[in-house]
């Protein structure tokens, strides 16, 4: 059994500096002679989440990030052009996204092409938004049938819901860990009965998305790269994949593995889950202190002893190894994470996961810290003082007679719409009127 293996792209590495210089698979087809485009339907998407520089120049011949920061604007969303450009206007954000691409594939008909179209709204809130959307995706592709005859076509998620009571289950975490895949390649290929029978044969191996890069890297082949030796961790779909297919062997860190092994579940808060979420929760208020984005504005986490699930992995060796559920306080955060256990470091409670995955929602909590690297950690602090603005006071009076007394310094309340990282939710939040004379 494999511990993981560490990112190639760390959060403080990669964050930090321009991807100008890094294996882009776009800059590959451009240094190749094609015409290159992509869209997202948010600025801080797959280049920029958390709140990273991305590229310095455009990466695609064409970009639609300049409308996404304009429709969002500096200090968020720009409420007005937002409602007139989706909601007024009764188009959603995959819309305009798919009319860039409709434009793009005719302005180009005699030129290859590449592009990347990026859907977060989609439905990464709801996986009930996707059907809405059925109808017009059916009328694109068949409108597009023959434009798109002679394409690599891949339909994929980055990985499956992560919220929801759907999470709870055991398909929901095979579904978060295992994200859709579909591939379809062109006409002239699918007449090749020898790669049409690799490639269905790949289709029931364990892939990961080093795997797709690669196949991407295998279609396209220039002469000049300004990159010449990528980095390729994965093999090529069309062709025979390396084996094994076991997580070890494939990069897959641990904690992400979709392969099933056998696990105990040991009864409701043991007392080796409840140290082991202790010392979860003490690297996360570790590191809630240290980022520059959350120190001294999130709140000191603690654990909910009454809600902390243990399952122990079949042993293969004298280290055992946990996955521990967990919820914290303030705030009622649900999250989970690994921990082993060897007797030859005295039985010793070591953290094993990376990070610490979150299974609720976090963002209307996290407010003050939207855009940091670990905001699903975050209960912010002005939250605490919110909730405290209702003052209790107590007078005695004789004979053991109690007057509580509650006054509210908020008089009203409105609702207001906030939009951050992760969703868009509708909150209730008092409103500071002026003390009466």
């Amino acid at each position: 059994m494999s511990v993981g293996h560490p990112t190639d792209y760390p959060n403080s590495s990669y964050c930090n500096k321009y991807l100008d210089d890094q294996q882009f698979i776009g800059f590959k087809f451009q240094d190749d002679g094609y015409v290159t485009m992509m869209s997202e339907d948010w600025s801080l998407g797959v280049f920029n989440w958390p709140n990273c520089k991305g590229f310095q120049n455009k990466p695609t011949d064409h970009y639609m990030r300049p409308f996404q920061l304009r429709v969002e604007g500096h200090r968020w969303m720009s409420k007005d052009l937002k409602t007139t450009v989706h909601k007024k206007s009764c188009h959603e954000t995959f819309y305009h996204q798919i009319e860039y691409l409709k434009d793009f594939i005719d302005k180009y008909p005699d030129k290859p092409k590449f592009s990347l179209t990026w859907m977060s709204y989609l439905a990464h809130d709801d996986t009930n938004a996707l059907y809405h959307t059925d109808d017009y995706f059916y009328q694109f592709f068949k409108n597009y049938k023959e434009k798109l005859s002679n394409s690599y076509l891949f339909i994929m998620g980055d990985h499956g819901n992560r919220f929801s009571n759907m999470r709870h289950t055991t398909v929901g975490e095979v579904e978060d860990n295992n994200p859709f895949l579909f591939f379809s390649l062109p006409q002239n290929i699918r007449e090749d009965g020898k790669m049409m029978t690799q490639v269905r044969k790949n289709s029931k191996e364990l892939i990961t998305h080093y795997d797709l890069y690669a196949t991407l890297s295998d279609i396209v082949n220039p002469e000049n790269p300004r990159i010449p030796n990528p980095l390729i961790r994965g093999s090529s779909i069309l062709k025979e994949l390396s084996q094994p297919r076991t997580c070890d062997r494939l990069w897959i860190p641990f904690e992400y593995c979709s392969c099933q092994m056998r696990k105990t579940r040991l009864p409701k808060n043991s007392p080796v889950g409840i140290e082991a979420a202790e010392v979860m929760i003490k690297e996360m208020n570790r590191i809630l202190e240290g980022e520059p984005d959350t120190k001294d504005k999130c709140a000191k986490l603690t654990l909910d002893k009454s809600e902390v699930g243990v399952e122990r992995f079949e042993e293969q060796s004298k280290t055992k190894m946990y996955k521990v559920t967990y919820n914290t306080k303030p705030g009622n955060g649900q999250f989970w994470g690994y921990m082993t256990q060897n007797p030859a470091d005295g039985d010793q409670l070591r953290i094993l996961s990376e990070r610490f995955p979150r299974m609720n929602r976090y963002a209307e909590q996290a407010e003050c810290a939207s855009k940091a690297k670990y905001a699903a950690y975050c209960y912010c602090k002005n939250l605490l003082k919110e909730s405290t603005s209702t003052l209790m006071s107590t007078t005695a009076l004789p004979n053991n007679i109690t007057i509580q007394t509650v006054t509210d310094s908020n008089a009203t309340a409105e609702i207001e719409t906030e939009e951050t990282s992760e969703l868009s939710t509708s909150s209730i939040r008092p409103k500071r009127m002026s003390p009466k004379p």
